[in-house]
């Protein structure tokens, strides 16, 4: 920067040479005059060009340092602008005054002007150099009225022109004065607008650190909602939990009743059975009682006979008293034996019936005992049957023996009518006798066998004895349980009676339960329709409030970069006045040699005058527009608006017009253009707030909804949460298969067939894959939580069944 200044001072040190120079080279006799133009048109050049400088000087000096301090070197400067112009005039008025004189001194009309720039903004003060002596106001207006006392009459056309370019250059002053205004009212509006733009950076700041705040604040009101709905859908999950246990002991209950019924319907028919089979059994024995009485009536019928063969033996037998007596012994013998065995067969019969009936009542009581144990009545009555069988065989073995005896019985009347027959031939013969001695023997050898059996008999009596009162005592133990079997049976039906009402009690609460459910459920519906639509609602104002943000970023990105163009701008215009300064310090030092030199007439003095003017304005415009473009080049990453802005004014504070229109001309559409952007931004501002209060309102009114529906949001929320929560290992499997056959985020960590073509795993999809990994992690939690649940409560259901069943089974014991 300071390399390219210098250079741009000296180009414009040579131009101002150049221009001082210029009236040594002319050989006119009115070279005097035009150096005369020359100075005054160069001095009022410079006067302007150092205010203006000296005005961004202590602009920039403003703004790098405090107020106060800043007061005393724009006093210095005007001052020294003031004395400057002052000492110009004086020494044109010298030199006017003194036309023709060789020999005036030098020191008179020598103005040292030293500016000193200190870095690139701090403007030193001016200090002018005047003659040393302490009279040179009042010597100099001495000379120039002796000399327009000499030269009145010769010089008064010259006084006059001279005058009229006076009026000209003091006119062309004033254009210099309204320019430096102008741009002095450029210069505070630019300091306005940027004032401006750091008002609007820090509102934007500002709301950029409200927006964080709601944005922060919107994030912790989500998490404790996600909290609330999740502990909700806790709450739901034990009621739904509870509900299933309910339904499960109603389902146990109900299969208990069904047990319970078809085991009773199970006695029912083991108790028409036993009933059918006891049925037979007295069917049975009435065979047996009648067959008993047959027997009976054929023992009568034997008796009569007996008594008629006795009464015929008595009669027939009157002689023999000896035979008779024996015969009576012997007859009286087998009465007796049959008597006993009449008897004996009366009380077998006897005991055999209450046998049949002791052992029909034990087989009802063993048939009773069976249902409650099959195995042991099964056993039971595969042992009656089998006393059943020997009973029946005992009795084929006593009617066996019976129909022996009868035999016998009958053999011994076959006997007793042959020995009727001896007896009657005994009479005729004697030597029979004998005969029936033996026979006699024989007949008291088979009383002696049929003692013997009739012995045995009685023993088989004794051992029946014996089995009788083990059955009598059976017969006890079968009616003690046939009577714990009823109260059993009772206390079943009873049971059974409360369990039916306990079912129909359960089904009503059932019944309840679904038309709440089913309440429930439209009212989980209408909630869930309700809040779709309000999630797109919210959606719908999100985008909006998203489109706004943007458009504010856009303006806030916008403004910025105007900031920074005008601060480029604003560096460019402070090193160009810099290296301006620096220029027109040489151009007053090269103007202050060349003012020693300058000798001419003062013939023609307004059309050299009106030459230099001209010939100096378009070299000042060759400088400055070589400034503009080494200030432009220095800010070409800028934009093109901006720079041409900047340029033109550059240009307008640089390049002086030919006349006070064009000035006008140029000065007018800046003012309309900052004005217009004033009304622009101000209209952009309005806008920005009246927007900012509807979003506030509206974000207020949003919040205070989301308060109101809270409940509806937490459950929302947590049907999206745990909407995979409790899915299955085969959608899961089913989510792995799919997943192979596409291209993304999964793909790669199941590793499909597209998985391959990817080069590698970029940073942003590792963070993809931790969010979906700490889902499943979420989810795998949430189901182990729901199963140790489960299991708990099955824990619980298996220890109050296994207490239940105990309490049954003592209860069944006593």
């Amino acid at each position: 920067m300071d390399s390219g200044q210098t250079l741009a001072a000296d180009n414009k040190g040579e131009n101002v040479a150049e221009a001082t120079h210029k009236p040594k080279t002319d050989s006119e006799p009115t070279s005097q005059n035009k150096d005369y133009a020359d100075d005054v048109d160069t001095a009022s050049a410079l006067e302007s060009e150092l205010q203006e400088q000296l005005e961004d000087g202590n602009k920039v000096q403003s703004e790098n340092n405090t107020k106060q301090e800043a007061e005393v070197p724009t006093i210095e400067a005007t001052a020294a602008v003031s004395s400057l112009a002052d000492g110009i005039k004086a020494a044109v008025l010298t030199q006017m005054a003194l036309p023709n004189s060789k020999d005036h001194d030098p020191s008179i009309n020598s103005v040292a002007v030293s500016v000193g720039v200190e870095g690139a903004a701090q403007p030193k003060p001016l200090a002018v150099s005047m003659p040393t002596t302490p009279s040179m106001p009042a010597m100099r207006f001495q000379l120039l009225q002796e000399q327009e006392a000499q030269d009145r009459s010769k010089t008064q056309n010259d006084i006059l022109s001279h005058v009229h370019c006076l009026a000209q250059l003091e006119e062309q002053r004033r254009n210099y004065e309204l320019q430096l205004e102008q741009l002095r009212t450029a210069n505070a509006q630019k300091d306005n607008m940027m004032t401006l733009y750091q008002r609007e950076n820090a509102i934007l700041e500002k709301e950029k650190l409200a927006f964080r705040k709601e944005m922060d604040m919107a994030n912790k009101e989500k998490e404790a909602t996600v909290i609330k709905f999740a502990m909700k859908e806790k709450l739901l999950i034990d009621a739904k939990k509870d509900k299933e246990a309910v339904e499960k002991q109603l389902a146990d209950a109900k299969k208990e009743v069904k047990n319970v019924s078809m085991r009773f319907q199970a006695v029912h028919e083991e108790k028409s059975r036993m009933t059918y089979i006891i049925d037979e059994k007295c069917n049975e024995v009435r065979k047996y009682q009648r067959e008993c009485e047959k027997l009976k009536t054929e023992m009568g019928h034997l008796e009569s006979k007996l008594k008629y063969h006795v009464n015929k033996l008595n009669i027939e037998t009157e002689a023999k008293a000896v035979l008779e007596r024996k015969l009576e012994e012997e007859r009286n013998a087998p009465n007796k034996l049959e008597e006993k065995a009449n008897e004996k067969l009366k009380v077998e019969f006897e005991a055999n019936t209450i046998l049949l009936k002791h052992e029909i009542t034990s087989k009802t009581e063993v048939l009773e005992k069976l249902s409650k144990d099959q195995q042991k009545q099964s056993e039971v009555n595969k042992e009656l049957q089998q006393q059943l069988l020997e009973r029946t065989a005992a009795n084929e073995e006593l009617t066996e023996e019976l129909t022996k005896l009868r035999e016998e019985h009958n053999a011994v009347e076959a006997a007793y009518s042959d020995e009727l027959l001896n007896s009657a031939k005994l009479r005729g013969q004697l030597d029979e006798l004998q005969l029936l001695r033996t026979q006699n023997t024989i007949n008291e050898e088979k009383l002696g066998e049929s003692q013997n059996r009739i012995k045995e008999l009685e023993l088989i009596v004794q051992d029946n004895d014996s089995d009788l009162s083990q059955l009598r005592k059976k017969e006890q133990e079968l009616l003690s349980i046939n009577m714990e079997m009823s109260e059993l049976i009772v206390r079943l039906q009873n049971d059974i009676c409360l369990a039916e009402s306990k079912a129909q009690g359960l089904e009503a609460e059932n019944k309840l339960l679904k038309q709440e459910r089913l309440r429930y459920d439209g009212k989980y519906r209408e909630l869930e329709q309700q809040l779709r639509d309000e999630a797109a609602q919210k959606n719908e104002e999100r985008q909006l409030l998203a489109r706004h943000l943007s458009e504010k970023t856009k303006l806030y990105e916008l403004t910025k970069t105007k900031l920074e163009n005008v601060q480029g701008d604003f560096e460019a215009t402070q090193n160009k006045h810099a290296t301006v300064v620096r220029e027109l310090q040489r151009e007053l030092q090269k103007y202050k040699k060349g003012t020693n030199d300058v000798k001419g007439m003062p013939a023609s003095y307004c059309s050299s005058c009106h030459q230099a003017v001209n010939g100096h304005s378009s070299e000042l415009r060759r400088t400055y527009s070589r400034t503009s473009s080494h200030g432009s080049a220095q800010s070409g990453s800028r934009r093109a608006s901006e720079s041409s802005e900047s340029e033109a004014a550059a240009s307008s504070v640089t390049a002086v017009p030919h006349s006070h229109s064009q000035v006008d001309m140029q000065a007018v559409p800046s003012k309309k253009v900052l004005v217009e952007r004033i009304l622009r931004l101000q209209q952009a501002t309005a806008r920005q707030t009246e927007r900012i209060e509807f979003l506030e309102n509206h974000t207020a009114a949003l919040v205070a909804e989301v308060q109101k529906k809270s409940k509806v949001v937490q459950h929302y929320m947590l049907r999206d949460q745990t909407a995979g929560a409790l899915t299955s290992s085969k959608s899961d499997q089913n989510k792995s298969d799919l997943v192979k056959y596409g291209n993304g985020i999964m793909a790669a960590i199941y590793g499909g067939v597209k998985g391959g073509e990817h080069k590698g795993m970029t940073l942003e999809l590792s963070t993809e894959i931790n969010k979906k990994l700490q889902t499943v992690l979420e989810d795998t939690l949430l189901k182990n939580i729901t199963l140790k649940e489960n299991l708990d409560v099955l824990g619980l259901e298996v220890d109050n069944l296994t207490r239940k069943l105990r309490a049954f089974e003592s209860m069944k014991g006593h």
